[in-house]
This record gives structure tokens, sequence and C-alpha cells, in this order.
């Protein structure tokens, strides 16, 4: 993936240094596999924009790395490949003979090795982690009557309760992470960008 400011000088410069790449190594971009995505640019400096680099024109929001990229906030929908894994491997374990314990173990390291994935990019909507509490919640219990309500046991054992993380407060907590990155300007290229774009010297 490469970025680019949205005008033609930058696509320009951006496609120079593809030519010279191919010209060194001898692979060239395949334009027929290549797509641009774009926000904000008007329809003459698009149409520039596609004729200088002939690719085609993709739509978001699209999956890079297993995540969805948008130029906007994630709908509720957009969260749907998060919440079909997380019901694909519990359709695949319910009909394996589990002990509370297994079932339990299952939950704190694989499940929300999945949900760490998402929440340490983006502020998960109540809707959404309500639906990923409903399909752990009828998991772990097995069944849609759970004797527990499920924020009381998501506390540390030393409290008492299964171990199990809070979701939300998770998806805080590592969202923190990216703003204490950004405020001690963590030596990583994301991190550089938003300082020099949108910080510009100014206190998170």
């Amino acid at each position: 993936m490469l970025s680019s400011r949205g005008d033609l000088p930058s696509v320009h410069i951006l496609m120079e240094c593809l030519q010279e790449f191919r010209d060194i190594s001898r692979l060239a971009v395949n334009t027929s596999k290549s797509s641009m995505f774009t926000a904000g640019i008007v329809d003459n400096a698009l149409d520039g924009i596609l004729a200088r680099t002939e690719f085609t024109r993709g739509e978001m929001p699209v999956r890079y790395l297993g995540i969805p990229l948008a130029a906007q906030r994630l709908s509720v929908t957009d969260y749907s490949p998060l919440v079909d894994r997380i019901a694909h491997c519990i359709s695949k374990w319910s009909a394996k003979s589990l002990s509370f314990a297994g079932l339990l173990e299952l939950i704190r390291s694989v499940i929300q090795g999945v949900e760490c994935f998402w929440l340490q990019y983006f502020p998960l909507p109540a809707a959404v982690i309500d639906k990923i509490h409903r399909l752990c919640r009828n998991f772990l219990w097995n069944s849609k009557r759970a004797p527990v309500v499920w924020e009381e046991i998501c506390h540390p054992k030393e409290e008492a309760r299964l171990g199990i993380r809070h979701i939300q407060t998770w998806n805080v907590a590592l969202l923190a992470r990216v703003l204490w990155n950004i405020h001690r300007k963590a030596d990583t290229l994301g991190v550089k960008w938003v300082n020099e774009v949108y910080v510009r010297g100014a206190s998170v």
C-alpha cells in the first residue's frame, strides 16, 4: 500500500518512483490488479489522476491486513468481519465436548485475541460489543440464559472473577495507548505522520 496527497503532482512523483523501482528491479506494477482509493477529490482532479496511474478506482471501505479502511467513521455493518469470525470460531467449538475451564480458556485466549487486533484501531460501537458479549455468553454457559450478568465476570481473577477482559474498558485502554504514543512521539511511521499532519506541535 502506497499513500500520497490527492493531487496530480504528488501522484506523478509516486508513479515516477514506481517507474524507477521497475527499472532497477525489473518488477512492474500490474495495473489490472491494482486499485486507487480516494477521498475528498473533485471529479476533474480525479480524472487526471486515474489517467496518469491507469489504476481502477476502488470503493471504500476496503479490507487491509484483515481490518476495514474507510474515509469516514465505520458503521455497525463494517464490523461484520469481526463478529462473523468470532461466530465462526464458536460454531466449530460448540460441537466438541469441552469443560467449563476449556470454554473459558478459549474465550480468554482465542476470541479475545481476535478482538484485540480490532480494539487497538477502532472504538467499537455499543451494538457491536453487545453482539460479541452475546456470542461469548451463550458459548460459555451453553445457554441463552446466563446465571451471572456478563459484566460481573469481566474482572481479574484476583477479584474472584473469571479473568475475562471487559471489551469496552479494554478498547479505551488500547486507544489511550495510541494517544500516549502520539504524545511521546514514538518512532513509528504512523505516529510521525499524525504529529506532522494533524498535531503540528500542539499537545494531545
